[in-house]
């Protein structure tokens, strides 16, 4: 057993777990389909955790070569989908894309396992997960400005992870280029130091997201909470100049019955309007 590999599996279990109550947490609480996805998403990262753990305490061959490999695509699907999770708060993305990457990436590693062997498979979809996560975040980058306005003081939590996240590819190269592959469990490690760094950036990027999906939501809380405010005050303001206009007509000017009744009218609908908007906010979560 690999003890470095082995006690940074289980901290990125532990703090993935967490991750996974937040989002049933949110889910359960808001009712809300769009957090299926980050319960989706760190359930598969929980699940490529316990998987690299299980790889480490077997000893048939065959079935930690199994276990490795579906360490690494459950590793690239996870972190794809908290991906989209982080992106769809400032950027919306069609469901049937998300689908269909998803599936993409569950399919493309098969054909280089095949192909290549259970090596070249693992560091693929490691370097894969890399790009994809990568290519997702460069996109809140690039709309910096649109992310800026959802994010709000969140945004510092973004570019905590890029920079982690762009340290740890540097040393995860460094050490691929040393020849170990590091998505194995039979792995034999020369540099233990080195293998601690990069899996300490790992735990880094883990905790950073839970930090910022958890700010994010705040934060389009708020959001929402404002708005909501605004619009009510608004549409409540509109409602009583009615009626208020209606009372100053009763009251100075002497009309026709049956215009009396239809302002009679116009202020009983305009009642029924402002109860519904206080049964609204009341309704509000």
């Amino acid at each position: 057993m690999n003890y470095v590999l082995f006690f940074s599996e289980v901290a990125l279990t532990f703090i993935r777990l967490i991750g996974l109550g937040v989002g049933i947490d949110y889910l359960l609480s808001r009712k809300n389909k769009r957090f299926q996805g980050q319960v989706a998403g760190w359930s598969i990262w929980t699940l490529a955790s316990i998987l690299q753990i299980s790889a480490q305490n077997i000893s048939d061959t065959a079935l930690t070569e199994i276990l490795d490999f579906m360490f690494a695509v459950c590793t690239l699907v996870g972190s794809f989908i908290i991906a989209i999770c982080i992106i769809v708060y400032f950027r919306y993305v069609p469901a049937r894309i998300i689908f269909v990457i998803t599936l993409a990436l569950l399919i493309i590693p098969f054909p280089v396992l095949i192909i290549f062997g259970i090596e070249i498979a693992v560091n693929f979809c490691i370097f894969l997960s890399f790009i994809t996560v990568g290519g997702l975040y460069f996109i809140g980058i690039i709309e910096r400005t649109s992310f800026k306005i959802h994010a709000g003081e969140s945004i510092k939590w973004f570019y905590a992870i890029i920079g982690t996240a762009i340290l740890q590819f540097l040393v995860y190269i460094y050490i691929s280029i040393q020849g170990i592959n590091l998505g194995l469990s039979s792995v034999e490690l020369e540099n233990e130091v080195l293998v601690g760094i990069n899996n300490s950036f790992s735990i880094a990027v883990i905790v950073l997201t839970v930090v910022l999906l958890i700010h994010l939501e705040n934060t389009r809380s708020n959001l929402y909470n404002f708005q909501l405010k605004d619009k009510y005050s608004h549409d409540l303001g509109n409602i009583l100049q009615v009626m208020v206009s209606a009372f100053h007509i009763i009251e100075e000017k002497e009309i026709p019955e049956d215009e009396r009744e239809k302002i009679i009218d116009l202020l009983n609908q305009k009642s029924q309007e402002v109860s519904d908007l206080i049964q609204e906010i009341r309704n509000l979560e």
